[in-house]
């Protein structure tokens, strides 16, 4: 019932609800990782910092890849590690490795590998070689001393670093609501179920909005199809905003009664919020 971006939950859930800073391209060395029948050789990275939130400890982050980083896209998404995972599944090859640099001598890593979308997150327990970073710089080595095992697939990995660092400004935190963006979405739900073309037609993502404006006799089928992607009826929970874009946590009911929980995310154009994407699931 969802069309949306790809989540990154293992990464998520290690390094909390926060986003991120950007770096300037950088030498990746001669690093190399290898699982199973993959394997990645680095072209590009981008590092940022995160503070420590709650039980989560500081750390640096640093996205490894084998495509070409489009920063700007990274820069301005709420969700850095979401955002360039989801070039690397439009890229070929398209992997990205997300290091985590937890001390001077001890690292992670998480892996989205393109071939068969699979998402690993190998832990936190590998050697590091990290010197101290600065506000603008940071450089190092994370690998394996032997070769590890996870189910059917070996790995070992050698992923040397030396990367900028660019802080970006945190997302502010949405109350219950969802402040502007929250209204607006909560609004086009209800103009949706009642087929309301000039008032959804603003708000709904591009690609849902024809060229040409359905005919009477065609309204009714065309909003009955929007439905079946929209919820029925919505409650915005709340959600995080940077600049012109936000992501609302929404719980509701789907149009075949069912509970759901899920993401909308949205951008602000020309002082308009519209919806971007959307992802939900069963609450039940």
């Amino acid at each position: 019932m969802s069309r949306l971006r790809i989540p990154f939950l293992t990464v998520a859930m290690l390094i909390a609800a926060v986003t991120a800073s950007h770096a300037l391209a950088a030498d990746t060395g001669n690093g190399a990782f290898h699982f199973g029948k993959s394997q990645v050789t680095p072209m590009d990275s981008l590092a940022y910092q995160v503070p420590a939130t709650g039980s989560n400890p500081a750390m640096t982050v640093i996205l490894q890849t084998d495509f070409k980083i489009d920063r700007t896209a990274a820069i301005d998404a709420i969700d850095t590690v979401n955002a360039v995972l989801q070039q690397a599944s439009t890229n070929d090859p398209g992997n990205l490795l997300v290091l985590r640099i937890l001390s001077a001598d001890r690292c992670g890593l998480s892996a989205f590998l393109n071939q068969g979308q699979r998402q690993i997150d190998l832990g936190n327990t590998f050697a590091a070689k990290a010197g101290a970073p600065t506000a603008a710089h940071i450089s190092g080595s994370c690998w394996t001393t032997k070769s590890g095992q996870m189910f059917d697939d070996a790995y070992d990995f050698r992923l040397p670093y030396d990367v900028a660092l660019t802080p970006i400004a945190q997302p502010s935190v949405l109350v219950a609501g969802g402040a502007e963006p929250g209204a607006t979405y909560a609004a086009l739900v209800k103009a949706i179920r009642a087929a309301d073309w000039t008032a959804a037609t603003p708000h709904l993502a591009m690609e849902e909005v024809p060229k040409t404006k359905p005919a009477a006799a065609e309204m009714k089928e065309y909003f009955h199809g929007l439905a079946l992607n929209y919820p029925k009826t919505v409650k915005v929970m709340g959600g995080l905003m940077k600049g012109d874009r936000a992501n609302l946590d929404i719980e509701g009911m789907n149009n075949e009664g069912k509970k759901i929980k899920g993401t909308v995310a949205m951008k602000k154009n020309a002082s308009v919020w519209r919806v971007l994407d959307q992802s939900f699931y069963f609450a039940d």
